[in-house]
């Protein structure tokens, strides 16, 4: 008994910090946290896993749709939940991928999309395959009709989730018990707190490393800086497939940061950014931190010779190239093709952005450099007197403290060696095909995130008077997109 009264003493702050962060996040979320979220693709990717398959025929089934006896626990309720809008109203599945698998009249059978089904004559029925191979193919034509039995038309249609997939694998545990019932929204708010006591960890290893010049007391305010000034806050609060993700990658990222200062642990590191990038792609372009850190010595860079860089760098790569090649084989067995992940085959390959640039292009780079830095909230005359478009507000404005990283007091090889890395990380997200619509703030941002506040602690530049302005600014603009983000919609415009 005395070893846990003097365990809780000496770890009051971060015992103060998860369960504080807990019942903050909580609050926030208010009626969310009471139940699992619509977007449920985690769980139903979890049960196709479970089920020793890469597809799914969830979006088969229709709202009100009676219960199958052989139906896992709480599929229909999901399925209600995802298929109803606020107004009760029916609306349709949001953000699964899909292909067609058709067999032709001389007997060919074909896989892939008809990207311009949406238009008229004969590019309508252009069809694209999975190797990008282009045919016109006229569905009421040219489509075979001898499939089963009785016969039927050759042309089904395969679903599948198109996200990264290791949060549905930390989901399966929790999807045996509970199934589609399991709160994903709690499970975020908990990983949520979790990652408010791991900055906390890191930040306070940061200072006793001699690396920041930070007080306890600082690192405290970085902290609730990062889970409550930050689009961390309405991230967390809401489960959800999208945000879910990128709560739990910020864990591993964090996690892999903490592994990699000194390259410490190459393996342990190597398999938190595997982990990441297994969660959150563009966490893949976090390894140049670990290369910077092997060859930092204190505050300057030194090569260290070929038997540690090899060394480490082997461990490191183990891990990476492990999950790599699993999820290469993941996307062939989706797709025939090892790098691709699915999201060009969402609504059915139609989305005019990434029909006619790709998922990642220069023409996307103007909206995405706004929606990261510039686009500010409108203060208008109509009430409620504020309004934020859909593609959010940039970090800028969602975290005023941030303006602080452009003058730090100290900056070392430590410090380069994040704000590269932030970099790095954050340019697949500005040529990327979606702004992060729809959103409070530009949660992309959470993906580099780490960076940021650890570099605000490495800045060591006095927390003075305008620092402490730009905190609770910081804390008031995100309190303000936790609670009317999806809740009060006079406050959004598209």
């Amino acid at each position: 008994m005395d070893r846990i009264r003097d365990f809780l003493k000496r770890r009051r702050i971060e015992l103060l910090i998860f369960v504080g962060s807990a019942i903050g996040l909580s609050l926030f979320s208010w009626n969310n946290v009471l139940g699992p979220s619509k977007h449920f693709h985690f769980l139903d990717l979890a049960n196709t896993f479970l089920s020793g398959r890469v597809e799914t025929d969830t979006p088969r089934r229709f709202r009100g749709q009676k219960a199958r006896e052989d139906d896992p626990r709480g599929l229909q309720d999901a399925v209600d939940r995802h298929l109803t809008d606020g107004n009760g109203k029916t609306i349709g599945w949001n953000d699964w991928a899909s292909l067609r698998v058709i067999k032709l009249s001389d007997g060919t059978w074909v896989k892939g999309v008809f990207p311009w089904s949406d238009q008229q004559g004969d590019q309508k029925k252009r069809f694209v395959e999975l190797d990008g191979t282009h045919r016109i193919i006229d569905p009421d034509l040219d489509v075979a009709k001898d499939c089963g039995s009785p016969p039927r038309r050759c042309d089904e249609t395969k679903y599948f989730m198109s996200f990264p997939p290791f949060p549905a694998v930390a989901m399966m545990p929790f999807f045996l018990v509970w199934g589609y019932d399991f709160n994903d929204v709690l499970f975020t708010v908990l990983n949520a707190a979790l990652n408010a006591l791991l900055m906390f960890l890191l930040l306070e290893f940061v200072r006793t490393r001699g690396l920041s010049r930070r007080t306890v007391r600082d690192n405290v305010v970085l902290t609730i800086l990062f889970t409550f000034g930050t689009v961390h806050l309405f991230s967390a609060i809401r489960g959800e497939v999208w945000f879910s993700a990128l709560i739990l990658g910020v864990t591993l990222h964090t996690l892999y940061v903490l592994l990699a200062i000194g390259a410490r642990y190459p393996f342990w590191a190597g398999l938190m950014l595997a982990l990441g990038m297994a969660t959150r792609t563009p966490i893949a372009f976090a390894f140049p931190f670990f290369a910077l850190e092997m060859l930092r010595d204190g505050d300057r860079l030194r090569w260290p010779g070929w038997g540690p860089i090899l060394r480490k760098g082997i461990l490191f790569s183990i891990p990476i190239l492990a999950v790599g090649f699993a999820l290469m084989a993941y996307n062939y067995a989706r797709f025939e093709n090892l790098f691709e992940f699915g999201h060009k085959f969402l609504a059915n390959g139609t989305r005019p952005s990434i029909r006619d640039h790709g998922l990642f292009s220069w023409w996307f780079l103007r909206a995405n450099l706004a929606a990261a830095i510039t686009n500010p909230p409108v203060i208008d005359g109509v009430p409620p007197f504020i309004h934020i478009t859909r593609h959010g507000l940039s970090l800028l404005f969602t975290t005023p403290a941030l303006i602080f990283l452009l003058w730090p007091r100290e900056f070392g090889a430590f410090g380069r060696n994040l704000a590269i890395t932030a970099a790095i990380v954050a340019i697949p997200n500005l040529f990327y095909q979606n702004t992060g619509w729809a959103q409070f703030g530009y949660r992309f941002g959470l993906d580099f995130m780490p960076y940021l506040i650890v570099l605000l602690a490495a800045g060591n530049r006095r927390f003075g008077r305008g620092f402490y302005i730009a905190f609770a600014v910081s804390l008031a603009m995100n309190f303000l997109g936790a609670i009317t983000f999806d809740r009060m919609g006079m406050f959004y415009y598209d």
